[in-house]
């Protein structure tokens, strides 16, 4: 389940997601971005109440933010998948501190691999 909220004023429009954003959530979350409320607006993307997400999530994520979304997120996990998808730039470690994390495995994934 994931909840989308749009808010909007003439210059700028927030998405602030809770939930899973996973399977066909992730259409339902593309849709709201490209609504035309969201159109020509500066774009904010509040993931603060994400739990989840899948890998079709982080593309979705990816494309937002190439196409200039700003990413709003807390906690170390959400912290990390944004430094994969923002190219391991960090955004919260002042210039010259990057550095790469592992980010867990796949949260929506029903099965996973095991790999020894």
């Amino acid at each position: 389940m994931l909840r989308i909220t749009v808010d909007q004023d003439d210059t700028s429009c927030r998405l602030k997601l809770a939930g899973r954003l996973c399977g066909l959530w992730v259409a339902e979350t593309k849709r709201a971005w490209r609504s035309s409320p969201c159109l020509g607006k500066q774009i904010e993307v509040d993931l603060r109440e994400l739990t989840s997400i899948d890998d079709y999530g982080r593309e979705l994520l990816s494309a937002m933010y190439q196409a200039g979304a700003r990413l709003v997120v807390e906690g170390v996990w959400m912290k990390g998948l944004i430094e994969e998808i923002t190219a391991n730039q960090p955004i919260h470690a002042p210039m010259g501190q990057s550095r790469k994390k592992k980010v867990p495995a796949d949260p929506c994934s029903k099965s996973r691999r095991n790999n020894k």
